[in-house]
């Protein structure tokens, strides 16, 4: 959302769409395990196209670059990503979007995650974690919003980065700058699956 919201002060490039790539299996988003009705109220809310392709793992790859094939054909020439330091990651974004001809944006790239997520909660950005890796973080974490104190606590804990850049938590942004109205949501059920807690938002 950070990514988002600075290229869109930026002025220097026009947001057209927004793609959220969800599980083939379920109605779930395949990164954060957020409810694809609750990722379509936020687009709603934020004034921006969504796209939700299914995928599976054995074909995400495919289904990414068919999306972005997509934008292409439609004039959009480039993808804004929030990644801030997993090199990894980059690579892979930066040679699929190559190799269809876009340009791969990261606004956040190799900022201080302090500084983030500072600039997060300066910024009047309202954020609930929806998602913790049991390895690293115990269940009440589950369903804090991301606040100052949040982050605080987070940032005693020596394995656990406070933007959560290696998975150590997921979360849901519901209200900020650059929203038309906050999403409305309720707190669901609370699970435990692959080694995660997770909190259902509805």
């Amino acid at each position: 959302m950070l990514a988002l919201y600075r290229i869109q002060k930026s002025g220097t490039h026009q947001v057209k769409i927004l793609l959220n790539m969800c599980d083939a299996d379920s109605d779930l988003s395949r990164s954060h395990g957020i409810r694809q009705d609750l990722v379509i109220r936020q687009a709603e809310a934020l004034g921006i196209e969504l796209l939700q392709p299914k995928t599976n793992r054995a074909d995400y790859e495919q289904k990414f670059k068919a999306a972005i094939l997509n934008f292409k054909d439609q004039g959009i020439m480039g993808g804004v990503f929030g990644d801030i330091y997993l090199r990894e990651h980059r690579h892979w974004i930066e040679r699929v979007c190559t190799e269809c001809g876009v340009i791969a944006i990261f606004p956040l790239w190799d900022n201080p995650v302090n500084k983030l997520a500072a600039e997060i909660i300066d910024e009047g950005f309202k954020t609930l974690t929806v998602s913790v890796n049991a390895n690293q973080l115990s269940e009440n974490f589950l369903g804090r919003v991301y606040d100052t104190a949040f982050i605080e606590e987070l940032s005693q804990i020596e394995v656990v980065d406070v933007c959560a850049e290696l998975g150590e938590f997921h979360s849901f942004v519901y209200d900020g700058p650059n929203f038309n109205h906050p999403v409305q949501f309720q707190k669901g059920a609370v699970s435990f699956r692959k080694n995660h807690w997770f909190l259902e938002i509805i």
